[in-house]
């Protein structure tokens, strides 16, 4: 029989609580053997749910996980070839270090030379040789990660699961220990899952990053993807530093932004609306006669191996890293390459929503209630006195209660910390900012989402009423089936 290529496979996984509160939604994703694969996301993402479903402690409520391609969906954790670290040790603070280490295999009820051999082993692969009799209280917070992963690689499981194993530890004992689990990791030869919200740990250390945000895997690549192709606006932000744009296709691979036409390396039709990335390490410092674009110098900042300058042009703002030191007011010219732009397709660019009309023939969609012209639904329509729609052809109509099509421009859409203002309300759950705005997303609780563009700053989880002029809401029958 051929070997499995693949060690983990999930397969449209979703899980959710109550029936209604989803984590995670139609993940699909396959690790090949020994593979350091990473779950990247902020908070709340869904990666911790979705190692734990791997591991066996939270079990998936639609969809498969195979290991080797057998079917270990409802297979309980000790059932399974799969160890965990957690970011809280969890040892036995009463136990030596080869008490600590031994726990499972005492279990299993080993011979007690073995036990004694095998503990040897992983503390020559942890670089802890001779602590067998320390008492874990005694030992620094590093050593003590290092004797929970012994604990958990001395069973010899075929895929190790590693959730915030770092998080407890100082900046500088972190970052050591990010390369000490590098070279376990080549040195056992076993597959890593990990879990991090950090993004230089995720990069640091991973053959492949699985990027997560709101349940939803947005990318999956190697690191070098994930920094330089990234998919859309959400990865290019998290992942490192990065000047958003909003652009548009002028030509053959040329795109307008920053009031100038680049040419570009990616290809998108003519006309289309699309985000651009440019890395602050990628843009060329020059005299201002030289540059494609020009700017005034209004921060400068040192960070240690380079300066972080940030450039006003006009509204737009540029972040540019560079070892030279430029003086606050100084005006500059920039260049960019057009290998140092990438081109993305936008998320949406539209919000788009089913709704229903009422009686009152006003539109009701995402937990609000919004004025409208209902007479957009029949071509040379119009309201009589008692608010029915009468056709062209004289036919009278009720519309209440016909559903809808709703679409409205992100730029039609404004925010007010009035919550009697519009017509819903919801919570900004994230935010990007484009050069010269922010885009949000604010959810409201049925957890139907808006985008919206807004010059000011507002922070993540302001609660804020959803503004949408009557003459902007565009309506279009809609029949059962339409997505």
């Amino acid at each position: 029989m051929a070997e499995q290529e693949y060690i983990i496979e999930l397969k449209d996984i979703m899980k959710s609580y109550d029936g209604d509160v989803v984590i995670v939604e139609d993940i699909n994703l396959q690790i090949k053997k020994g593979e350091f694969v990473t779950f990247l996301g902020p908070s709340g993402c869904g990666k911790t749910t979705t190692l734990r479903m791997i591991a066996g402690f939270e079990l998936p409520t639609e969809g498969k996980i195979l290991l080797d391609g057998k079917d270990i969906s409802n297979l309980p954790p000790n059932k399974r070839p799969i160890n965990t670290v957690f970011q809280r040790y969890a040892l036995f603070p009463h136990l030596d270090v080869e008490d600590n280490i031994a726990f499972g295999l005492k279990l299993k009820k080993l011979p007690k030379a073995e036990i004694k051999q095998k503990v040897k082993n992983v503390l020559d692969v942890v670089d802890l040789a001779g602590f067998e009799n320390r008492r874990v209280s005694t030992l620094s917070g590093g050593q003590q990660q290092r004797i929970a992963i012994a604990r958990a690689i001395v069973n010899e499981p075929e895929v190790l699961l590693l959730d915030e194993p770092l998080g407890a530890l100082d900046l500088k004992m972190r970052k050591e220990m990010q390369l000490e689990l590098k070279r376990m990791h080549e040195k056992l030869g076993i597959t890593f899952i990990y879990v991090t919200h950090d993004q230089e740990e995720a990069l640091t250390m991973s053959d492949k990053i699985v990027v997560m945000s709101d349940g939803i895997v947005q990318q999956v690549g190697t690191p070098e993807e994930i920094y330089n192709e990234p998919s859309n606006a959400f990865v290019a932000d998290f992942i490192g530093e990065s000047n958003i744009y909003v652009g548009k296709m002028t030509d053959n691979k040329k795109v307008t932004f920053l009031d100038y036409e680049f040419e570009c390396l990616d290809d998108y039709p003519v006309g289309r609306k699309v985000d651009v990335v440019v890395r602050p390490e990628d843009i060329m410092i020059t005299e201002p006669e030289e540059g494609q674009i020009t700017g005034t110098i209004t921060s400068v900042i040192f960070k240690g191996m380079h300066y972080e300058i940030i450039v006003e042009d006009g509204k737009n703002e540029i972040v540019i890293q560079n070892t030279k030191f430029y003086e606050v007011g100084k005006k500059i010219g920039m260049r960019i390459g057009p290998d140092e732009i990438h081109v993305m397709l936008p998320e949406a660019i539209s919000n788009q929503f089913v709704g229903v009309i009422t009686k009152n023939n006003t539109v009701a969609f995402a937990d609000g209630e919004f004025e409208c012209d209902v007479t957009q639904l029949y071509q040379d329509s119009h309201l009589d006195e008692k608010g029915y729609l009468i056709t062209k052809d004289g036919e009278k109509l009720d519309l209440t209660g016909i559903s809808v099509k709703v679409e409205i421009e992100i730029q039609d859409v404004s925010m007010s910390d009035d919550a009697e203002a519009g017509g819903t309300c919801g919570n900004i759950i994230s935010l990007i900012y484009k050069g010269d705005h922010y885009k949000y997303t604010v959810r409201t609780k049925s957890e139907e989402d808006f985008i919206i563009d807004d010059e000011d700053l507002w922070n993540e989880d302001d609660y804020v009423s959803v503004i949408i002029p009557k003459d902007k809401i565009k309506l279009t029958l809609f029949t059962e089936g339409e997505s």
